[in-house]
C-alpha cells in the first residue's frame, strides 16, 4: 500500500514533463506552419508582382 503512495508524486512529475514536452511540440510545429504559410503567400505575392508590372509596361 505504501508503495502506491509513493508511485504517485513520480506519476504527477511524469504529467508535467509530458505536458511541457507538448507544449514544446505545439510550438515548434506552430512555428514551422507559420513559416511554409509564409513561403507560399511569398511566391504568390512575387507572381502578383510579375503580373502587375507586365500589365503596367503593355500600357
Amino acid at each position: 500500500m505504501m508503495m502506491a503512495f509513493s508511485f504517485f508524486p513520480m506519476l504527477m512529475m511524469l504529467f508535467y514533463l509530458a505536458a511541457i514536452g507538448f507544449s514544446i511540440w505545439f510550438a515548434l510545429s506552430l512555428i514551422k506552419a507559420q513559416r511554409e504559410r509564409n513561403e507560399i503567400l511569398n511566391e504568390i505575392s512575387a507572381k502578383l508582382e510579375q503580373k502587375s508590372d507586365i500589365k503596367k509596361d503593355e500600357l
